[in-house]
């Protein structure tokens, strides 16, 4: 108790500093937040440094009873315990070792520290200060009435304000929190509409289609297609089932359309055409849809095949920063070959920017590398393939390649994957 004296007269300065700039910043983004989250956490911390620097300077002044003044210290020591509170829990949700979260989880452990111990020294100080005070006067009637008639008010307003709340609820669900947590629905068609026959070569007809099937807009991180052909041996006497290559599609996922058969082989795939099927971050509204028609020349071979996989999140949980160029270059990670863009997510205010990591969007294409970490299989090339990470940023180029890093960032943006395979046979040879 004694050293809470000693300091409480300059403990209140720094609270009510404490609460300005918790205001600025929630002043902040109530009117620049990029979205109803961050204007969301704006309006609490202006209620919060309300509640604070209200309660701090009003106990300052000398005319005030001595009850009056416990109380609002007690009510700012309150707020900014809840505060300091919650945003620590916001920082060590996703806490790294970068500069700003490290002073912020500094900053405001040490305010909680202090709101801590301002508390538990106003709330101990009670009995020494009715000790020291007069004892109280007697009430008479006409106090004692106006003091019921006070309480039964503020009970009122309690009841009106709780009643608000509960029928505010359902509104906020619907209106919010279901919208803000739809999962992003997105369906990938390809086909090859037509392979026409010609003397040296053979062209086809592919159509691409990528539609959002959610209520939720959606960005298309980064894509690819991959066209290849296949010669079959086909033999009219089928092998038993106990010769089988079944340890082709059960050892490993070998994806759609992987199969044995006993009339049918298949040799290594020839690649055809490799190419992006739409823009990276391209922005897909609800039931809207991106198509891609192209024509391709391949060489003359029994059965064509279209390979699509994309990696899409939620739009207003991937905001990139624009860029007029792409960055997306070729270099060497380790024994990969990797085609890498790296581009800082965008904070959706000034508060998720001081509790939040700098993360980063990475999309890459593998176009060679060894051959047992390719995507193996005997229906398609191992090289290309392609993938998406959010990560924080300052990673190596191999953090992309760890799905298992367990950061959660994937799932916070819901980044999701969806593919397409289609195949087409070669017509036949028209009889001369």
């Amino acid at each position: 108790m004694r050293a809470h004296q000693l300091i409480h007269a300059r403990a209140r300065v720094v609270v009510i500093i404490y609460g300005v700039v918790l205001g600025c910043v929630g002043l902040m983004d109530l009117y620049r937040g990029l979205d109803l989250g961050a204007k969301g956490d704006g309006f609490l911390l202006l209620v919060s440094a309300v509640i604070i620097v209200g309660g701090g300077s009003t106990a300052r002044r000398s005319w005030l009873p001595p009850v009056w003044r416990r109380r609002t210290d007690i009510a700012a020591d309150l707020g900014m315990a809840g505060v300091s509170a919650w945003i620590v829990f916001r920082v060590q949700s996703n806490f790294v070792v970068q500069p700003t979260l490290v002073m912020t989880a500094a900053v405001t452990l040490s305010a909680l520290l202090l709101a801590g111990f301002l508390l538990w020294g106003d709330v101990r100080d009670r009995p020494q200060r009715s000790l020291a005070g007069s004892a109280p006067p007697e009430t008479v009637p006409d106090e004692a009435q106006a003091r019921s008639t006070v309480r039964a008010g503020r009970v009122g307003a309690g009841g009106t304000l709780l009643a608000a709340i509960v029928a505010l609820l359902p509104f906020w669900f619907t209106a919010h929190y279901t919208p803000s947590h739809d999962t992003p629905v997105v369906q990938v068609a390809s086909s090859i509409e037509s392979v026409d026959r010609r003397d040296d070569h053979a062209e086809l007809t592919v159509e691409i289609t990528i539609e959002n099937k959610g209520k939720t807009p959606v960005t298309l991180l980064t894509s690819l297609y991959e066209i290849t052909g296949t010669d079959i041996k086909y033999s009219q006497n089928p092998e038993s089932s106990k010769n089988l290559p079944y340890r082709d599609i059960t050892d490993r996922i070998a994806g759609s359309a992987a199969r044995v058969s006993p009339y049918s082989r298949f040799p290594d795939p020839i690649q055809i055409q490799v190419g992006p099927a739409a823009d990276d971050y391209a922005w897909i509204g609800s039931d809207e849809e991106v198509k891609t028609t192209l024509i391709v020349k391949a060489p003359l071979v029994p059965l064509y095949r279209i390979t699509v996989d994309v990696d899409v999140a939620r739009a207003d949980r991937v905001k990139v920063e624009d860029r007029q160029t792409s960055t997306r270059a070729l270099k060497y990670c380790d024994d990969l070959r990797i085609s890498e863009d790296r581009r800082p997510i965008v904070h959706r205010g000034l508060f998720d920017q001081l509790t939040e990591s700098d993360r980063e969007a990475v999309t890459f294409w593998v176009v060679s590398g060894p051959s047992d970490f390719g995507d193996i299989s005997p229906w398609w090339a191992p090289y290309p393939w392609n993938g998406a990470s959010i990560q924080h940023a300052g990673h190596a180029c191999d953090h992309a390649f760890k799905p298992d890093d367990k950061d959660g960032l994937e799932e916070t943006a819901m980044v999701g994957r969806a593919s397409s395979v289609a195949e087409a046979a070669m017509p036949a040879e028209p009889a001369s």
